[in-house]
């Protein structure tokens, strides 16, 4: 199953959307709720330190608070006190009317307690409220929440708690709300955010999308055709660029597999109509011996030269899918032109071409075979296209690490505009003088296929009128 970039870019926005949204609006409201916390705890620790003043001047120095129980409530006349104010009753320990007033419907209450917990004072008649051990000689003060209450306890004078509470109802409402608002704020960004990022994400893929289009519209008849990278992002325009390229070599392939197959065509029917021609004609009426012998004969050449350019063929086929089959060993340059020359001296006499031969051994590591055939080839072009009475140099040499073999003649030459094309098959630069040597122009396009399976490079300079210089260079054999 194909994967969507579109919805996959829509699914990581969405997703880094959702956390931020989420947590701005978390940190936000952590952070509204913590202030409105601190504000209800600093209204009523204020209420607390009142209520620690008026116990410090109800308490002597070094007194504590007794411990026996009181009368009725209001737990009756306190036993302690300043000499001279054991009339002060409990009714005295109250919260201030600013705090009352304040919250006329949630109104705070104070509980005091004893140090063993016993309760002092209760106004008005609190909820149950335990006491705060969180509270003590390292902490002076604590805040706490209780259900829908909020407490604050302070350590009084003689190890008294004061402890100063109110419902939180109104602010927990107020929190509630503000918490929906900010979710429905927090959905409409986001829905805005997903609308805005899958328009985001269409604009990202329509460059794509349009490459896509262009390549749907060329075929083999229109490789010509090529992606527009005008108005291309720069992240998509090397990519353009690296496509069009690859159409640029896929139309080159295409145009030289036509040109290849009809040049092979053309080539095969010559050879081909040389035989029926000749077929036909021996049996158009019955002939002597000898003529039929000639018929065969004509008919012979011409099949050889057609099975030559079908080998030719088949090498060139192999050496292009990298199946060329070589035979790895040590050889020497040296001794394959030896043989050539040999092989080719007949022929060089006949076209009065005098061959040299010099140079020094150069092992490399290849198929003798192979190389024996680019030698011949090389040296059967260099006779071949040589002028009556021209000479043909042939030498090996150890240069810079590489074997190299040299071939140097003295004929016609090539002229420049003609070099690069050298290696197309079935090129020829002299068409005319090629048929009438025989040859198919897929020679110098073996040898180079022939070189670079050996990892080596051939190398052609020539000028026109002045001869060709042909150099093969080979990585050379280590030496064992």
């Amino acid at each position: 199953m194909r994967r969507s970039l579109r919805w996959r870019l829509q699914a990581w926005h969405a997703m880094i959307l959702l956390l931020v949204v989420a947590g701005s609006g978390t940190s936000f409201y952590l952070v509204a709720a913590r202030a409105r916390l601190d504000e209800i705890d600093a209204e009523l620790l204020s209420g607390a330190r009142v209520m620690e003043g008026v116990l410090r001047a109800m308490i002597p120095p070094g007194r504590r608070p007794p411990i026996p129980p009181f009368g009725p409530p209001p737990f009756g006349p306190p036993p302690f006190g300043p000499p001279g104010r054991q009339g002060i009753r409990t009714s005295a320990l109250a919260l201030p009317n600013s705090l009352l007033e304040r919250y006329p419907q949630h109104q705070p209450y104070l509980v005091i307690r004893r140090p063993n917990g016993e309760i002092l004072r209760a106004d008005p008649t609190p909820p149950e409220s335990p006491p705060d051990d969180e509270v003590g000689p390292g902490r002076e003060w604590h805040a706490r929440r209780r259900g829908m209450f909020r407490e604050v306890t302070l350590m009084g004078p003689g190890r008294t708690q004061i402890t100063v509470g109110r419902s939180i109802v109104r602010e927990l409402g107020e929190m509630h709300r503000l918490a929906w608002r900010l979710a429905i704020a927090g959905l409409a960004v986001f829905s805005a955010g997903l609308a805005g990022g899958w328009w985001l994400s269409s604009r990202a893929v329509r460059p794509i999308q349009g490459m896509s289009e262009a390549l749907a519209q060329i075929n083999a008849r229109r490789l010509s055709e090529r992606i527009d990278v005008e108005g291309i992002d720069s992240e998509l325009a090397g990519l353009a660029e690296m496509l069009n390229e690859m159409l640029g070599r896929l139309e080159i392939s295409f145009e030289q597999q036509a040109r290849f197959t009809a040049d092979a065509s053309h080539e095969l029917r010559t050879p081909l109509s040389v035989i029926l021609a000749h077929i036909e004609l021996a049996l158009s009426r019955p002939r002597s011996i000898d003529e039929y012998r000639e018929a065969l004969t004509t008919c012979a050449r011409a099949a050889g030269r057609m099975k030559a350019m079908v080998d030719d063929l088949l090498t060139l086929a192999r050496a292009d899918v990298g199946q060329l089959e070589l035979k790895a060993e040590p050889v020497d340059l040296a001794a394959i032109a030896e043989e050539s020359v040999e092989m080719l001296q007949t022929l060089a006499d006949r076209r009065g071409v005098t061959i040299l031969l010099e140079g020094d051994e150069a092992i490399v590591k290849g198929d003798s075979g192979r190389l024996g055939q680019v030698a011949v080839n090389l040296l059967t072009n260099a006779i071949l296209y040589n002028r009556p009475g021209g000479r043909v140099a042939v030498s090996t040499a150890l240069e810079d690490g590489e074997a190299v073999l040299i071939v140097t003649d003295t004929g016609v030459g090539i002229l420049e505009s003609d070099l690069p094309m050298l290696y197309q098959r079935f090129y020829r630069a002299d068409p005319a003088r090629s048929r009438e040597h025989g040859g198919s122009g897929l020679g110098l396009a073996i040898c180079r296929s022939i070189v670079e399976a050996h990892g080596g490079r051939i190398e052609v300079a020539s000028r026109s009128g002045e001869g060709t210089t042909v150099n093969v260079r080979l990585p050379t054999a280590p030496i064992q």
